[in-house]
């Protein structure tokens, strides 16, 4: 392995510890702790918090629990969820499969969408509906997600009834083919919030980065060799101009974690972002600790991917590698 590409693994790994610890500093100032909303039970008296708080290790120093935690994270133990009574890890599993499958399919449609929309802007001349579909992307790039999820409840979920409106499927469903149709179902709207604004982004970079290849001199050549137009967009524009959306791809991972939480909260869709908000609430430092670290671990693996993914479209970046 070269030099360079240690260097990335290693700041990719102090990236995650500083979010880490950041996020256990901030959740450990803010009022409370795990067991302070439980002391309205009768059963939960006072003294009983105050002995889970010794158990647990809360009444000892930041630094001393922060010590604890890099301890028992390096050893894989991520510690116990309060609020949902089992393992931390045992409780991001069972939802990171929704968020992965959630996150996947909306930054799938995004960049489908997004390359398609902005390589045919950039590579037609300027016409009214070339104008129409850029204040198009305009207004979804301005719009946040959960905005465009409470419209889609509020429209086709809700008042037309073309798509559930909470879940990943029908309780008691079918299985098999209909299953995999119900839950294609349920995922439609979801993704579609989450992942609209970021089809917005990725079409005006495409559209930009096309407008500058479309006139560049190795397709003007391409063209003079009687290639048709349509091969030469594929075979020799789109590829260069995908540059610019490739080295944006590794940050929208994150964007797309970020917007995760708001959706499956409106949504109910049973992921990790809805799981972090619960834990939130319930001051569950451990899984709060811990989705953070599992999501600054995916933010990472994205953006590693995207390079990777860049590599590929710059012959360039290969050779120096």
């Amino acid at each position: 392995m070269r030099g360079n590409q240690l260097r990335r693994i290693g700041d990719a790994a102090l990236l995650v510890a500083l979010v880490v610890a950041t996020c256990f500093i901030l959740i450990r100032l803010a009022p409370g702790d795990p067991f302070y909303p439980r002391l309205d039970d009768p059963a939960w008296t006072p003294e009983r918090a105050a002995t889970q708080r010794v158990a647990f290790g809360y009444d000892k120093p930041i630094r001393i629990q922060f010590v604890y935690y890099v301890s028992r994270t390096f050893r894989g133990d991520l510690g116990w969820s309060h609020s949902r009574n089992q393992p931390v890890a045992e409780a991001l599993a069972s939802a990171l499969p929704a968020t992965g499958l959630l996150v996947v399919t909306a930054l799938g449609i995004a960049f489908a969408v997004g390359i398609l929309v902005g390589a045919w802007q950039g590579w037609r001349r300027d016409s009214p509906l070339v104008r129409a579909s850029d204040r198009v992307s305009l207004v979804l790039l301005s719009v946040p997600e959960f905005l465009i999820a409470v419209f889609a409840l509020m429209g086709p979920a809700l008042a037309w009834r073309w798509f559930p409106t909470a879940g990943m499927r029908t309780p008691y469903g079918p299985e098999g083919v209909l299953g995999l149709l119900d839950r294609l179902h349920h995922l439609a709207l979801p993704a579609l919030a989450l992942g609209l604004p970021i089809a917005a982004v990725v079409a005006r970079l495409q559209a930009s980065a096309m407008r500058e290849v479309r006139d560049a001199e190795f397709v003007r050549a391409a063209r003079s060799r009687g290639l048709l137009d349509g091969l030469v967009l594929r075979r020799h524009a789109l590829r260069n101009a995908l540059i610019p959306v490739l080295t944006y791809a590794g940050l929208q991972l994150s964007t797309a974690l970020s917007g995760a939480v708001i959706v499956e909260r409106l949504f109910s869709w049973p992921g990790m972002g809805r799981l972090i908000v619960d834990a939130v609430g319930a001051r569950d430092y451990p899984l709060v600790a811990g989705g953070v670290l599992v999501a600054a671990l995916c933010t990472v693996v994205g953006t590693m991917l995207a390079d990777l993914a860049l590599r590929w479209a710059t012959p360039r970046l290969r050779a120096r590698a």
